[in-house]
């Protein structure tokens, strides 16, 4: 409102005057106030979102770092058994036989107590000596757990000696053959791989060979020339020609595509030496493979014939998982000679009263093959272990839902054999990591 003055003179005079704002102008500040709202509300809102996902990143590498330090554990862990395994057992091995640490029932529930959590250490702890697990110093993690597994890969066909001496170049050959012989594997050989090329089964042992060996002669034929089209392919490469790094690298080998590697592709390694364990050997495939390239009589009907072949592998491997490895050349070549003989040997302490015991009704009668000791001991061995392969499975964190936020995963193989370049003591010359991977 305006004041009003009145003069000496009687004349009224309007002293700070005000105008009153019109309804348009009060519109433009309601319109500022709320643009500016917006604006400070968005700045928030983003700022909110950034430091989440900052804390939130934060966080999920904090847990990765850790469920890969359990993955070093449990490597470490591994490591520590196949040290006992190689500096005690192996070393005594005629006296106690050939006992497998990485196969005795008890290892995971052991190895379990130092990998899971401190509460199930505890009670697992508890059950078998009524101790508690704050009693040994680092039973349980306090967060995360992580599993470890240990296998051999001694009982695989080492794809490297492709470059070795003519000997073993020529057992692999042999071997190769041998594995691929079965006919129920002729729907892979009898049709080209995913890129037209004529897979039979000698042309793809033939291939897997010239990828490796250091010549480029077809098969060690003179005046041939390798010619596999491997650059005239969309992605274009030229043969390695020489020792290969990781097993998958015969993938690039033509005619292996993922049909071939899901039959065969479990059964190659390219570490330790030309000839496989007896002791590791499992796989039927390979076994048949052994017993077909060392009869003492090649015209043998149970080699000539791919179904009693492979029904005295089936038989020879589940022996080898029920009773454990054989402990050398000659226990196995006495088991394929007779399995009912040797399976009947091995239950002899079960029979009761000096009675001859008898096969039971429920077991297949397997005819076996009387094997050349010579011939498999060129392609053959036994005795202690040289490969081992070591797979750490880490969880750390738990999602809203209870599954696990991570999960790494450690892949690698200890070769018993290998000079280790930065050893700590001289005792542990020997031994050392040769793969390691990390997903």
């Amino acid at each position: 409102m305006a004041r009003i003055k009145i003069h000496s003179t009687g004349k009224k005079k309007t002293v700070g005057a005000t105008r009153s704002p019109e309804r348009g102008e009060q519109g433009v500040a309601l319109l500022v106030v709320l643009t500016l709202l917006a604006v400070i509300l968005s700045l928030v809102t983003e700022f909110t979102t950034n430091s989440t996902v900052n804390y939130m990143s934060a966080v999920n590498a904090r847990e990765s770092m850790r469920a890969q330090f359990l993955n070093r554990s449990g490597a470490n862990l591994a490591q520590l058994v196949i040290r006992v395994q190689t500096d005690l057992l192996d070393k005594n091995r005629q006296m106690l036989g050939d006992i497998q640490i990485s196969e005795l029932p008890m290892l995971s529930l052991m190895l379990g107590a130092f990998g899971s959590s401190t509460e199930e250490a505890t009670a697992l702890a508890s059950a078998f000596g009524g101790f508690e697990a704050k009693a040994i110093k680092g039973l349980g993690v306090a967060a995360g757990r992580f599993d470890v597994q240990i296998t051999s890969d001694d009982g695989k066909l080492n794809v490297n000696c492709a470059n070795g001496s003519k000997a073993s170049r020529d057992n692999l050959r042999s071997q190769l053959a041998a594995m691929f012989y079965f006919k129920i594997y002729d729907p892979l050989f009898e049709e080209p791989d995913v890129e037209g090329w004529d897979r039979r089964r000698d042309n793809l042992v033939t291939s897997i060979m010239d990828y490796i060996d250091t010549d480029t002669i077809v098969d060690g034929e003179r005046g041939s020339f390798e010619d596999y089209g491997y650059q005239s392919l969309d992605d274009r490469y030229k043969p390695k020609n020489n020792y290969i790094d990781t097993v998958s690298e015969i993938k690039l080998a033509r005619g292996v595509d993922d049909r071939f590697w899901t039959l065969f592709g479990n059964q190659f390694t390219v570490y330790g030496g030309c000839k496989v364990n007896i002791g590791a050997l499992a796989d039927p495939r390979l076994i048949a493979s052994l017993i077909s390239l060392s009869p003492k009589d090649k015209e043998d009907p149970v080699v000539q014939d791919p179904q009693l072949l492979w029904k005295l592998a089936q038989r020879v491997a589940s022996a080898r998982m029920r009773d454990g490895p054989f402990k050398d050349i000659n226990s196995f070549a006495e088991y394929v000679q007779d399995p009912t003989k040797g399976d009947l040997s091995r239950l002899v302490a079960n029979a009761a009263g000096g009675e001859e015991p008898q096969a039971p009704e429920s077991q297949e009668a397997v005819q076996g093959v009387e094997l050349n000791l010579s011939l498999l001991g060129q392609i053959a061995t036994a005795g202690p272990r040289r490969l081992y392969r070591v797979v750490v499975t880490s969880t750390f964190g738990q999602t809203p839902d209870g599954g696990a936020r991570f999960t790494r995963k450690l892949t690698a193989i200890w070769d018993t054999q290998v000079q280790n370049q930065n050893m700590r003591h001289r005792d542990y010359r020997r031994g050392s990591w040769v793969f390691w991977r990390e997903e």
